[in-house]
């Protein structure tokens, strides 16, 4: 909360125990240092990039000047889920947290189209080069992480850094296409894309009669899914997830990301496609993962993944006490491990 101080050592998983006290001070039993941390909130400078279909939306937060970072969130979350982390990272960078497309105050695509994991990568262009970045690093969260792996891959020479919270990479999220399962999912995605396109031409989006009712919804599915977060936090991603009308309130993501919860996303890469692109990411590369966070995929084929990035020498991994939103409920356990990967890498 605003003004609320704490006092943490950095602690990794492999550190040891975090102890609390009624003051919210943190303290590390096997810590390496403490520093304070002022929690802070501000809202960021609103940014309006514009695209043939409409615009991708974004906040742009720290001085002019700094050096230029490029953040993107998870799946049907938004822009705001940087709120509580960007006010101190970007004390001394230039950070634009963008709406991915479909997602925030960010446009739709047109009707009829489907959104498929590798058009990323050109959002992305189409971001920086509007920005006229020719170099900058990249923060993502989730699905955003997943999606810097595509770029990083695709684009290295634009890339600094690639640093990714609480996602593993696209090669383990629970959807490679194995060529057996080609002919399932591609008949389970075409109907499901025309069914629910019907859906929505016969029924109104769906309507919340209360601010209430959208965030108890909100609440609901954070639990079924990737799991619960603190009422608070739910609030920030709502300022940009959700939008009020003559009828009460929508959420503002569009409704064809729904698809992809139960795997009927029209195309899909087998494993060994994602595991070449994994390989090509020879940048710093770090990821930070949260010890109760999701994963998705066998251990078997982590292993395989991390096998790979580990080949790459500027690669790291660490884990910080906390869920799958860990950067937005509490960004004083990212921070430091963040700050020790750019110092050590020299970025």
């Amino acid at each position: 909360f605003p003004g609320e101080e704490f006092c943490l050592n950095k602690v990794h998983s492999h550190m040891g125990r975090m102890l609390v006290n009624k003051r919210g001070i943190f303290r590390g039993v096997n810590g390496l240092r403490s520093i304070t941390f002022q929690r802070l909130f501000s809202n960021g400078q609103e940014i309006s990039i514009p695209v043939p279909w409409g615009v991708i939306a974004g906040k742009e937060w720290g001085p002019p000047d700094g050096n230029p970072w490029l953040a993107a969130h998870g799946w049907l979350d938004n822009a705001g889920t940087f709120d509580t982390f960007l006010p101190h990272f970007a004390k001394d960078k230039r950070v634009v947290a963008i709406d991915y497309p479909g997602h925030g105050f960010s446009s739709h695509i047109p009707k009829g189209a489907t959104y498929h994991e590798f058009e990323s990568i050109g959002y992305f262009e189409r971001v920086v080069n509007y920005l006229r970045w020719d170099k900058f690093s990249f923060l993502g969260h989730s699905m955003g992480g997943d999606f810097g792996c595509h770029y990083a891959a695709v684009f290295p020479e634009k890339l600094n850094c690639l640093i990714m919270l609480d996602i593993l990479g696209p090669a383990v999220n629970g959807d490679t296409r194995d060529p057996e399962q080609v002919v399932d999912r591609t008949r389970r995605a075409i109907l499901g894309s025309l069914n629910l396109e019907r859906k929505f031409e016969n029924k109104p989006e769906k309507v919340y009669d209360s601010y209430e009712e959208a965030l108890d919804r909100l609440m609901q599915a954070s639990k079924a899914g990737n799991g619960e977060i603190p009422v608070e936090s739910a609030k920030i991603i709502l300022e940009r997830g959700l939008r009020r009308n003559s009828q009460g309130y929508s959420f503002t993501r569009d409704s064809r990301f729904l698809l992809w919860a139960n795997q009927s996303q029209l195309y899909g890469m087998p494993r060994s496609f994602h595991l070449e692109l994994a390989r090509k990411i020879k940048i710093p590369h770090l990821i930070v993962k949260g010890s109760s966070g999701p994963v998705y995929d066998a251990q078997e084929y982590i292993d395989q993944l991390l096998g790979i990035y580990k080949k790459n020498s500027y690669f790291d991994i660490q884990t910080v006490e906390g869920g799958h939103h860990v950067h937005l409920t509490n960004p004083e356990r990212v921070l430091p491990v963040i700050d020790d990967f750019i110092r050590n890498n020299k970025l």
